[in-house]
């Protein structure tokens, strides 16, 4: 075990973390050049677009396997040895897709390597949101996915130098590469600590102490460590149905059945921005859609991810000074603006508007990193509650995989097919995701993980859930939720007065 404790310790686990984020995104920006290169083409039988696409999205039909695993192990063996199963799941993977010599080799290979992804991308999540504070948990989560964007980066300039060779090791090195990733999150896991509230929901008290004294930077006798693991072992008292398959279904007093409903529906909804279809194919686009050469295609969607990474870093400001439903609300509003635009641009076919049209989906970058790319992995992990919080993230990123399997699959086709019309729909499904976020999607920033519990648990339906959560949200304020739970069902309607009246049980403030 590592001697780091306090803020270093959860950097740590945050910068880990990131590497199964940085390992996707080096995919997303790597699979959309490499799928044009003839060397690679050749050695996959030159197949048709239909082909090509589920040689793209067969790594999303990996990554729901591997989260359907995650369904059954998460919660068995803790957060940190299903990112330890992961990594070695990835590497077996990485060896097949770095010699692939046909295209059965190449499909088995994605299928592999996204196993080990949606295994890691169930956990990791997960584990950070367990671990940070509630002031943190936000920022970690959006360093975690600024990652994911250097991994892209990298991606797109590796393939980009070496795409002027014109054989196979302009391909073969860029896959190989991936293997990094696995290995060093495999090296610095093996010393850092498991998840102090599954560590607790699996009886094992003495070492959830022990472990969130590391990550608190506190004694274990400390009266704050006592006041969070009390506010832990209240949350499981208030959840205690004992994370059978049948609570994943099941509504009761925490409304589980709702909360996981919700954090299936971000993580899908994600791909309903759009960004998959633009992230896997832009190169793709830009030479299909807006006419530019191959090189110059690639040169423009490397320096968009620069542009991605650039933008990125705004979020760490801000992303707890906005909460997670406005951010939800700027992506979309702005996203499907920035899909009209492309629209018009694109059916105007004219030197100057094909500018435009990068210069839109630039924008559109920006505003996918400043408002779902900081909250879509977050979020789910915030609002489900502990006892299921392993199955219900892994079902979560099956949705989130699933839906992004069919955005992967139709992108040539579409494109092919009805031309700038494609956009249209990215622009309704942008607008449409606002209406539900509005209705169904409470506000979690700055809440503890026992809070939001207490929050389902004390409220009648979901639009009470929402407008109490916005109520706390905006006055800075956080729940005492042992004395709340203490006063029993009559104290938490108490606690929890309905709409955006009195509020009692409660300490502030919770933000900065």
């Amino acid at each position: 075990m590592l001697s780091l404790r306090g803020k270093p310790l959860v950097y740590l686990v945050t910068i880990v973390s990131s590497t199964g984020f940085c390992l996707f995104g080096y995919d997303n920006g790597l699979m959309g050049q490499v799928i044009s290169e003839p060397s690679f083409l050749n050695v996959v039988g030159n197949p048709d677009a239909a082909v090509q696409g589920f040689a793209v999205s067969s790594y999303d039909v990996g990554c729901m396997l591997g989260a359907l695993a995650a369904l059954f192990i998460s919660e068995q063996i803790g957060r940190r040895r299903t990112i330890l199963l992961a990594c070695v799941v990835h590497l077996v993977g990485d060896v097949l897709n770095a010699s692939s010599y046909s295209l059965a080799q190449f499909l088995v290979s994605r299928i592999i390597l996204g196993m080990g992804l949606g295994l890691f991308t169930s956990a990791s999540p997960v584990w950070l949101a367990e671990t940070a504070t509630a002031q943190m948990r936000a920022v970690m989560v959006a360093v975690q996915l600024t990652f994911l964007i250097i991994g892209t980066n990298i991606a797109y300039w590796v393939d980009y130098g070496l795409g002027f060779l014109d054989n196979e090791i302009s391909w073969r090195v860029p896959f190989a590469l991936q293997a990094a990733y696995p290995i060093l999150a495999f090296a610095f896991t093996l010393f850092l600590p498991e998840s102090p509230r599954w560590l607790a929901s699996h009886g094992q008290t003495e070492a959830a102490a022990v472990a969130l004294s590391a990550f608190r930077d506190l004694p274990e006798d400390h009266e704050m460590i006592r006041a969070e693991l009390q506010d832990i072992a209240s949350a499981i008292a208030l959840e205690a149905d004992g994370g059978s398959w049948g609570a994943l279904f099941r509504q009761g007093p925490s409304k589980v059945r709702t909360r996981i409903i919700i954090a299936c529906a971000a993580n899908a909804m994600q791909s309903y921005t759009g960004i998959n279809f633009v992230e896997y194919y832009f190169p793709f686009i830009l030479t299909n859609s807006v006419g530019l050469s191959t090189n110059l295609a690639n040169l423009v969607a490397g320096c968009s991810q620069v542009w991605f990474l650039l933008s990125s870093f705004l979020t760490w400001y801000y992303i707890n000074k906005l909460g997670r439903r406005r951010l939800f609300y700027l992506g979309n509003i702005g996203m499907g603006c920035c899909m009209v635009a492309v629209c018009i641009t694109l059916w105007k076919d004219t030197h100057a508007s094909a500018i435009l049209t990068i210069v839109f989906f630039f924008i559109y970058l920006s505003f996918f990193t400043w408002g779902w790319m900081s909250n879509m992995w977050t979020y789910p992990a915030e609002i489900v509650p502990l006892h299921v919080r392993g199955k219900a993230m892994a079902l979560s990123v099956i949705f989130q995989f699933a839906n992004q399997f069919w955005t992967v699959e139709i992108a040539p086709v579409s494109i092919d097919s009805i031309g700038w019309r494609t956009y249209i729909i990215w622009a309704v499904l942008n607008f449409a995701c606002c209406v539900v976020v509005y209705l169904f999607f409470p506000e979690t920033s700055a809440l503890t993980l026992e809070s939001v519990d207490f929050l389902f648990s004390s409220s009648r339906n979901i639009r009470q859930v929402v407008a109490r959560s916005e109520h706390l949200w905006a006055n800075h304020y956080h729940l005492d939720v042992g004395a709340a739970a203490a006063a029993g069902s009559d104290g938490k309607e108490k606690a929890m007065e309905a709409g955006a009246a009195q509020v009692s049980h409660i300490e502030g403030p919770a933000q900065e």
